[in-house]
């Protein structure tokens, strides 16, 4: 086939504008989508480019708010989206109802699962939607205060006032200035001998 009779597709709309606040907006979203195990490049990649195209409208009408501001936002509304299909009545808004968003996903092994039907238009797996029913979320234990008396430490290291251990302690620096004694005497005795 000749070069010059290939026909190119006609060039796609402008997207966004770019800089380095929409930059950082795009690395934050792609992070916290992996976070969330979403590893398929194309994928991500499409999901992140919707999300960005979604916060830039959202700046464009009001410029006031940051990119990276907007397009988490954008992220956090779309998850809510997502887990109001999949069967949660929980507002995606309040950070306790994330945290147990996320407690389901990990319930369900969807990273392992499933990974692909997070945030697509497919239904949720019923495995993750069974755990986001259940009400098994519960908080951990409660601290309560203990009528224990606390235990002394032991460290190891002699008492003060103990008179056996003062004995004991000087017994190795005696044993070590004999074997030391011992030896110089060995050796003058050789060196007399030889002279």
């Amino acid at each position: 086939m000749n070069p010059d009779q290939i026909e190119f597709p006609p060039p796609a709309a402008p997207g966004p504008s770019t800089g380095p606040a929409w930059d950082e907006a795009f690395l934050r979203v792609e992070s916290y989508l992996r976070a969330h195990h979403l590893e398929g490049r194309v994928r991500l990649n499409r999901l992140v480019t919707e999300i960005i195209r979604e916060a830039h409208a959202w700046v464009d009408a009001d410029p006031e708010v940051e990119p990276v501001v907007a397009a988490m936002h954008t992220t956090h509304a779309r998850i809510g989206v997502w887990f109001a299909r999949a069967g949660s009545a929980d507002d995606w808004s309040d950070e306790r109802a994330r945290v147990r968003g996320r407690l389901a996903l990990v319930l369900a092994d969807l990273p392992r699962h499933g990974a692909h039907s997070f945030l697509s238009e497919d239904t949720a797996l019923p495995s993750f939607a069974a755990a986001l029913a259940t009400d098994g979320f519960q908080p951990g234990p409660e601290l309560r205060f203990s009528n224990m008396p606390p235990a002394s430490l032991e460290f190891g290291f002699d008492e003060p006032g103990d008179v056996i251990a003062v004995k004991q302690r000087g017994w190795p620096v005696v044993r070590a200035a004999a074997v030391w004694l011992s030896i110089i005497g060995f050796l003058s005795v050789a060196w007399a001998a030889s002279h």
